[in-house]
């Protein structure tokens, strides 16, 4: 008879994480509830802009904005720790309406006490420029904190509906510096079954790690959070086996569980 933890879906499924590790607590342990053996093979470091002029001057006007867009938890996180550094707090954002791309950058926003005024249905960026449209911004000013190598979707579309978009980088992704020898122990050995993607920089930094010679085995596949990143495989010639709604971290585990239900 089967131990009851053997049933599980994902049991025995070796499954790569490439996001950073301290980000990686919650993934982790949605797979391992699944059943899988988790390997960590971080391929990106987040750190913070190396200037903080063009930020600091919009948080001492920051009365000036209507919304400000926050397209993930690091953009989060490093604007509320400048906000403190120039002695701001929340009270200053009293009359700025905050959009978020996800839940998990919403909570953090609403977990410093702050209310969320838009979360759009899907959380890709063309989404949000979809929300906006029944939205009156024609002329209003927008604060967009991201990293530094982002999409321009959410910008170039407000632009055309009127807004005044201001793009700061707050962050920088740059590669972790992990060994390609790691993870390649890993493969020889069979204990890898699927590598996860949770943005494009996790995948562009990991092909760059493997090199250019390095070349899938037939049996690992490829799961993505979400279209972008999966965008961003198939340029670097991966085939992406798993993806599904919602773009989160738990959906994307959703989908790993379905995929191996079914096969």
């Amino acid at each position: 008879m089967l131990n009851w933890f053997e049933k599980k879906p994902l049991f025995g499924k070796g499954i790569v994480i490439t996001r950073p590790k301290e980000q990686a607590e919650e993934f982790a342990s949605l797979l391992r509830a699944q059943g899988a053996k988790v390997i960590y093979f971080p391929t990106i470091k987040v750190v913070p802009t190396k200037q903080w002029r063009n930020l600091d001057r919009a948080i001492g006007n920051i009365e000036s904005y209507q919304w400000i867009i926050f397209t993930s938890v690091n953009g989060v996180n490093f604007f509320f720790n400048r906000l403190k550094v120039l002695g701001r707090d929340i009270r200053d954002l009293k009359r700025v309406r905050i959009c978020t791309i996800g839940p998990a950058t919403a909570g953090v926003i609403e977990e410093r006490g702050i209310r969320v005024d838009l979360v759009p249905e899907s959380f890709i960026a063309e989404e949000v420029v979809r929300a906006f449209q029944d939205k009156e911004i024609s002329g209003r000013r927008i604060l967009l904190p991201r990293a530094e190598i982002a999409r321009d979707v959410i910008p170039e579309g407000l632009t055309k509906l009127g807004a005044q978009v201001d793009v700061i980088t707050v962050y920088c992704t740059v590669s972790s510096g992990v060994g390609k020898a790691k993870l390649e122990g890993f493969i020889k050995n069979g204990d890898v079954n699927v590598i996860t993607f949770t943005s494009p920089s996790t995948l562009t930094n990991f092909m760059e790690i493997m090199g250019k010679d390095f070349t899938l085995p037939a049996d690992i596949r490829i799961a993505c959070i979400g279209p972008v990143t999966a965008e961003a495989a198939t340029k670097a010639g991966l085939k992406t086996d798993v993806m599904r709604e919602p773009y989160t971290i738990p959906g994307l585990v959703e989908g790993l569980v379905d995929y191996y239900s079914k096969g």
